[in-house]
């Protein structure tokens, strides 16, 4: 009697492979619409589903790669709510994925409802509270994974904020810092004596000999020290002519004497105020740099020579508004704070950039620290960097007729700073709305009204 065959059962798909391999082409759908390139790892794979590789808006090559195990799931996660959930690892699982150097990404997605989440396991297991669960936690917010995640992906490793510690972009960058070198001095400083305390009388003396009587000198215990020889014009009507000193500039500029530095550091601003009046004006008691009021008093746009073209800014602008039938009106000064450095043999001017409100273009007005407050916050970098270049292009400029042969401070451009590592501004800008402010424009009138009712 012949035996009956034995009966087979057909090929079947398992419904766990299907599943898992639709997580896989969701990442893969989500990291191409990142404009990034995903390489799957094949059926060998033990732990790790496949790679990312990053690139930038424009296409651009990062050298990053992201390592990406892929968990699908068809209900509910783990202890879901509105804002999260939770998903349980195996021990070997963690061990494995941290023994890599880099970065491995746990995907927990739902392909049924397009969604997907990330967890960059180094990360989450570097805080000493996560390392005793074996339980990641996920917010639905913060770790959703979508075509915008990019920015995310490679935020500050430092913060609490998602983001992978990919280290630097190689990225070269150029950085321009806000110090302007001093590139020429004059020769020799005099000094002498005298028997003013304060500047006026020494004012009026030059005024009196047809000059305009400049700032470039400083009194100190009734010492005139200066750029200037102390024989000529009308110093020696206000100076005792039988002490004068005549000192190489060296002597000073490079002395190690605290006080002689210092002493030196003051005449050079001295000499800043010299040549910035009377467009800017030195105010004492804000200890800044001061654009001066035009006459009338309107909005003053002023040309500089930029990085690459001469541009505009407003350094001086009025705002106006009605408050119940009553016009009330701001005055916004540009302005900078300044402060002399030695660094390495060279001398340096620090511009650090502020700005002055006014009820009438003189006196400050009362809400000047909060509307200077509120202006700070608002600004982005690129707002700031016009206004250190403004500042900086005013300072290279001659003294023009006032300043005597021989005796000119000159200033050269901003000392600037190659860098093999950088921040690229495609990425950056994505989640930075602030960014998109490229010159140092106002605020509009209702914010900074808001900031000084």
């Amino acid at each position: 009697m012949a035996r009956s065959r034995a009966r087979q059962r057909p090929k079947q798909l398992s419904k766990t492979s299907l599943l898992g391999q639709k997580g896989i082409a969701l990442i893969e759908q989500i990291v191409l619409d990142m404009g990034c390139r995903w390489n799957a790892s094949g059926p060998l794979e033990v732990g790790i589903d496949g790679e990312i590789e990053l690139f930038d808006a424009q296409g651009n090559a990062l050298s990053k790669f992201l390592l990406v195990q892929s968990k699908a799931h068809e209900g509910p996660f783990l202890r879901e709510h509105e804002h999260g959930f939770e998903y349980p690892c195996e021990a070997r699982d963690v061990e494995y994925w941290l023994k890599f150097e880099t970065p491995v990404l746990l995907v927990v997605s739902r392909p049924a409802t397009r969604e997907a989440y990330w967890i960059c396991i180094q990360r989450y297991y570097r805080e000493a509270k996560n390392r005793r669960t074996r339980v990641v936690r996920f917010d639905k917010a913060r770790n959703r994974l979508a075509k915008n995640s990019l920015v995310d992906l490679l935020g500050d490793s430092s913060s609490a904020e998602p983001g992978v510690p990919l280290g630097p972009v190689p990225h070269e960058e150029r950085l321009i810092s806000n110090l302007l070198p001093i590139t020429a001095l004059p020769r020799f400083i005099f000094v002498a004596e005298t028997s003013h305390r304060h500047r006026p009388p020494i004012w009026e003396a030059h005024r009196a000999k047809g000059g305009r009587g400049g700032n470039r000198f400083i009194l100190k215990n009734k010492r005139v020290i200066s750029f200037e020889d102390l024989e000529d014009g009308a110093w020696p009507a206000v100076c005792d002519v039988g002490t004068i000193e005549k000192f190489d500039t060296p002597e000073w500029s490079e002395s190690i004497d605290p006080e002689r530095s210092k002493q030196f550091a003051e005449l050079l601003e001295a000499t800043v105020r010299d040549k910035l009046y009377p467009t800017a004006r030195y105010w004492k008691q804000l200890d800044a740099f001061v654009w001066s009021a035009p006459a009338p008093l309107d909005t003053q746009g002023v040309h500089y020579s930029n990085l690459k073209r001469m541009s505009r800014i407003s350094a001086f602008t009025k705002y106006e508004k009605e408050y119940d039938g009553e016009s009330r009106v701001i005055y916004r000064h540009m302005a900078f704070r300044s402060r002399f450095r030695r660094l390495e043999g060279t001398w340096f001017l620090e511009i650090t950039p502020t700005y002055a409100f006014t009820r009438d273009g003189r006196e400050l007005h009362r809400f000047h620290s909060q509307a200077l407050a509120g202006i700070k916050r608002w600004e982005g970098n690129r707002a700031v960097l016009s206004e250190v270049l403004f500042w900086a292009d005013r300072l290279q400029r001659s003294g023009g007729l006032f300043e005597p042969p021989g005796a000119a401070v000159l200033f050269g451009d901003l000392k600037e700073i190659k860098v093999p590592y950088g921040i690229l501004d495609s990425l950056w800008r994505k989640s930075d709305p602030a960014s998109e402010a490229l010159e140092a424009s106002p605020p509009q009138t209702d914010w900074l009204f808001d900031h000084v009712r």
